[in-house]
Order: C-alpha cells, then structure tokens, then sequence
C-alpha cells in the first residue's frame, strides 16, 4: 500500500523511543520522498502536528514535480482541514491532473471555484480537466466565458482549439490557435504556438514556418522550432533551408543529435559520404547511446571503405538498440564479404 506509511508517520513518531535501528525500519516502512532531504523537516514537524494544514500544503509543494500522487494527498489534506483556502484544492487539482485522475481534478477546481468564484485561472484549469475527462460541452461553455474578458481570449480559444482536435476537425482547432496567437503575439503560449505549427505543417501549409520561427523567438533556448522549419523544408525538397534551419538548431542547443541526424540523413542521400559521416559523427558524440547515430555512421564507413571501423558501429548500434534488423543484416552481410 503505498500511501500507508504517509498515514502512520504520527503515530510512528508519536513512540517514545531511543531505538535508533527501529527509527530506521519506520523509516523504511514511509514512502521514502517523504525523507528526501528537502522534505524531512516538514516531515518530521508533520509528525509532531499532523493537522496544520500550511504544513501539508507546503511539503506538496516540495512533493509536487517529483511525486504528485504523494503531493495530492497532502493537498488533499490540507483541504479537508481548512477548505476555505482556495490554493489548497487548486493544488490537489493540480496533482490530479499530473497523475491523471482527471475526474477528481474537476472536482477539486470546482470546489476552487467555490471559494474563488470567476477566478480566471481556476476557470482555465477547471476547463482544462474538463477536456481531459471528455466532458467537452461543459468545457467549451466555460472557454466560451473565458472569451469574453481581454486578459483570458487567448487561453479561451486554446481551450476551443483542444476540444476541436479531441473532436478531430483540424480545421477548426487551426482556426482557434491562429485566433489565439494572432491576438496575443509574444505573449502566446509557447506549446500552443508549436502545436499550431505542427497542425499547418501536417497540411504542408506554408504559414508553419510564420509560427516556428514565432515560438522560436518565445524560447530561444529551445531547438525544437528550428528543427520542425528544417523538416518542413526537407518535405519541400528545400535542402539547403533545411539544413540552415538545422544549423541555426545547433547554435541553441549544440547537445542534440536529432539535428545533427536530419543533416548527416540529407547528404547520405545525396551521396555525400565525407559530409554524412561528420554529421552522424556529431550525434554519436552528442548522443553516445544512440543507436541510430551508430547505424549511420558505420553505413558512411562502408562507403568509405572501412571495414573494420563499419563493423565496430554496427555493433555499436546493436549494443544500445537490441532489436535493429537493419544493423544485423549490415552487420552479417559485412562479416560475409
């Protein structure tokens, strides 16, 4: 029972023993990110004043990205012992939806509500869980209320857009999040502005591109736009811009080897050995367990005519990637020759 040990610590702690070996079997017996170092001492006062409810509140604070189920019941808690205190069952809708209990999370942003009625944030997160538990008419009501003040349009036209394409009709979630952005400019939500983009670009629409290199400017730490622009001018048959993109991918994030991947791919299929080879090369280094990166540059190595190195990363690939027919019949047409 996981969650038992979180209900025993008071009377666990509440024993008047000097024993430390059987301190430490209670301990054993807790869930252990009850006594990660960050959360022991809220823990430890837990257990001397099990219903303070700003106690149970912060240590779900702590728990909350590492275990939100653990997070939830201490939430949960914390509501129950003082449910006036709207934070407390905003958080337990929190986790809720974290742990995808999404039944439980309306509930607890209706309960939010009732202590914060029209809060626009609540309202958003309400309709969020909404979506999540297929509840759609319910949730497009609320996005509907959410559209009317300035300050909530663009989260209201998210909402709408979710619910289109939880329906299927692409069209109409395009025409919900080009609504949203198009109002909020860089204030938009960055996931938003990507999805949209991976909407448009499913339909090989040129406006992708408009919207990648948006949320590129919203996250410039983050590649993940240049290398969808790189994808989309691959499609086009655009490869000297794919590879630009891809470049401009690399300056922001030099670690990821899907970038370095997408380009030693394009001059493999050009033929270009030498240039592939430093690609594939690149992400192997980036990436030291990928298979893929492996795969490829052995294949650049066949072509170069270096057998024993070929052989060596076909092996490689085979090692972090157990099943990988292509590298098996590489490997043994190699070892035949």
């Amino acid at each position: 029972m996981k969650y038992l040990a979180l209900l025993l610590i008071p009377i666990l702690y509440s024993c008047q023993s000097n024993s430390t070996g059987q301190q430490d079997a209670d301990k054993a017996d807790a869930d252990s990110a009850l006594y990660a170092p960050m959360v022991l001492p809220l823990t430890d006062s837990l257990s001397t004043f099990p219903n303070d409810a700003d106690l149970h509140f912060r240590r779900a604070l702590l728990l909350f990205n590492t275990d939100p189920a653990l997070a939830q019941k201490d939430f949960e808690k914390a509501a129950r012992l003082k449910p006036q205190v709207t934070d407390y069952w905003a958080g337990a809708g929190e986790a809720a939806i974290l742990v995808e209990k999404y039944p439980q999370a309306v509930a607890y942003f209706e309960k939010a509500l009732k202590t914060s009625p029209h809060y626009p944030y609540l309202e958003y997160r309400l309709a969020t869980a909404l979506i999540e538990n297929k509840q759609y008419k319910k949730a497009d009501s609320l996005a509907s209320v959410l559209a009317v003040s300035k300050d909530t349009h663009d989260k209201a036209y998210y909402l709408k857009a979710r619910i289109a394409e939880e329906r299927k009709d692409t069209a109409l979630a395009i025409k919900h999040l080009s609504t949203a952005i198009d109002a909020a400019g860089m204030q938009s939500d960055y996931d938003a502005v990507m999805e949209l983009g991976d909407l448009l670009q499913e339909r090989h629409l040129p406006a992708a591109i408009h919207y990648y290199e948006l949320a590129s400017r919203l996250d410039s730490s983050n590649a993940d736009a240049q290398y969808a622009i790189g994808q989309y001018y691959e499609k086009d048959g655009k490869f000297a811009e794919a590879i630009a993109a891809y470049k401009k991918g690399v300056v922001i994030d030099p670690d990821d080897e899907d970038l370095y991947l997408a380009m030693g791919k394009i001059y493999y299929r050009q033929q270009q050995w030498p240039a592939a080879f430093s690609y594939f090369n690149m992400a192997a280094k980036a990436s030291p367990a990928d298979a893929e990166a492996y795969y490829y540059r052995a294949r650049c190595h066949e072509k170069l005519g270096r057998k024993l190195a070929a052989i060596d990363d076909y092996s490689k690939a085979l090692t972090f990637r157990k099943s990988y027919p292509e590298a098996r019949a590489a490997l043994d047409s190699l070892k035949n020759k």
